[in-house]
């Protein structure tokens, strides 16, 4: 804890890919663009291009709507046409039967016991979010699930990370984000919220984002840092 100015109240946990395991995502994506697993990572990074495209003009689509069009357009990229509701149905039914990582209804658990709150706080539309939490069997171990389709603008807008703190009536100084995408934390952190960067893997803070309070391994290790 000595490398926190104050000790969080409230966690707020991103949920794709910081608790829930992507892989059977990425098995669909890769197979339905002829196998090709170095693919993955580009849809995932059109997918918040476009999210951030979305909230700088004004629009708002569903996430799921949005990786839908990310997925077409890379399959574009690459030769090959894929029409929307191809797209949609690709990945519809991975994303909503995701798992829990290893190391997080443990972690979830130790927290909660040890008295945070804890937050459930996500891009994806509020219906699919439901079903993913309940899915990977944690959605009680949280005590709010908030998604950014109340406001219709997505993460990192500091505008969104405000909203969340106040929705908890709580303060950004004793708010955690906690997160597996350099992004969200630093994003986090320009809102005022305490960051802790989760080393899921293949994934790495930003190097020119905001730096972030702790860094941690998994969530058991979060809990580890913040008992």
């Amino acid at each position: 804890m000595s490398s926190l100015s104050h000790r969080p109240t409230t966690l707020f946990f991103d949920v794709n890919e910081t608790l829930l395991d992507l892989k059977p995502l990425k098995s669909a994506i890769a197979d339905v663009l002829g196998g090709n697993d170095d693919l993955v990572p580009v849809w995932f990074a059109q997918l918040l291009h476009h999210s951030l495209v979305d909230s700088a003009t004004g629009q708002y689509h569903d996430f799921g709507e949005i990786g839908a069009a990310a997925l077409v357009m890379v399959a574009h990229s690459n030769g090959k046409t894929l029409t929307m509701e191809q797209a949609r149905e690709t990945l519809s039914v991975p994303m909503s039967q995701l798992p829990a990582h290893d190391d997080v209804k443990e972690g979830l658990k130790r927290l909660k016991a040890a008295g945070y709150t804890l937050v459930a706080f996500s891009n994806s539309a509020e219906a699919g979010l439901h079903k993913q939490l309940r899915q990977a069997g944690i959605i009680s171990l949280f005590d709010t699930v908030l998604s950014v389709s109340t406001l219709k603008r997505y993460k990192p807008h500091p505008e969104i990370y405000q909203w969340a703190v106040e929705t908890m009536g709580t303060d950004t100084h004793v708010s955690m984000m906690v997160a597996a995408h350099g992004w969200d934390v630093s994003g986090a952190k320009a809102a005022g919220m305490q960051t802790a960067f989760i080393d899921r893997p293949g994934k790495m803070p930003y190097p020119l984002g905001l730096a972030h309070d702790l860094q941690v391994a998994d969530i058991n290790a979060l809990a580890d840092a913040l008992e």
